[in-house]
């Protein structure tokens, strides 16, 4: 697998996802992907090192090689968003290499572009429980670092509310998948089912932000919660 944009690369980047049920690493090195996932809601912090050992021993990597790693940032689950971010921090400081903190509704988005030929505005939303989601509305912008402009930025609500934003769009997350029918209320809008935010998608966008030299140091990348309250 190849990251679209960034085949010459010459970036050796870690991706890890945790924020949501879906725990994944993903490794980019000389224009090829290397990445692991599975679905455990339970086993992100079990699950989470086994997947990074098992990807440098595939793509022969060792931590040294290293010139930046990146992690799911939020919004999404409160304690897997810090399993992420403790593993990617650790591996910062460790290393000395810059730490880049990516939000989990752009890493949706993402996921998106070989699905959505038309390039229309993706709403992106997760399940945030205790009926509320988590969603943004991005659009494709080839002229700024990330491939992507924030129409409407991350925010938490009832499911209802992400409808005056919906009109044109496509839309994707555990948001959807619980709340489709609210979300979309009278404009019907298309969706995609069972995504979650993966770090084969999310080193996509790291690697577009550590060519572009918008690196900052560790403090500057720290979790996105969104929402105070803790929901696990």
């Amino acid at each position: 697998m190849t990251v679209d944009g960034n085949e010459r690369s010459t970036a050796t980047l870690l991706a890890i996802d945790t924020a949501t049920e879906l725990c994944s690493a993903a490794l980019y090195k000389n224009g090829e992907t290397f990445s692991r996932e599975r679905f455990d809601p339970q086993g992100h912090s079990r699950l989470i090192l086994e997947m990074i050992e098992e990807i440098f021993e595939e793509s022969r990597t060792t931590r040294s090689d290293l010139d930046a790693v990146s992690y799911d940032a939020g919004p999404g689950s409160f304690t897997g968003i810090r399993i992420g971010a403790g593993v990617a921090q650790g591996l910062s400081l460790g290393l000395e290499i810059p730490l880049l903190g990516l939000s989990s509704l752009m890493i949706l988005a993402e996921s998106m572009v070989d699905q959505d030929a038309k390039g229309a505005p993706v709403l992106a939303a997760i399940d945030a429980r205790m009926e509320q989601i988590y969603w943004g509305v991005l659009e494709r912008d080839a002229k700024v670092t990330m491939g992507w402009l924030w129409r409407h930025e991350p925010t938490v609500s009832e499911p209802a509310l992400a409808q005056k934003a919906v009109g044109g769009c496509v839309g994707v997350g555990s948001g959807w998948d619980r709340y489709a029918e609210t979300i979309s209320g009278r404009y019907a809008a298309p969706w995609v089912e069972e995504k979650f935010p993966a770090a084969a998608f999310q080193v996509a966008l790291a690697v577009r932000l550590f060519d572009s030299g918008s690196v900052t140091n560790w403090q500057a990348s720290l979790p996105k919660y969104v929402r105070d309250r803790v929901t696990g």
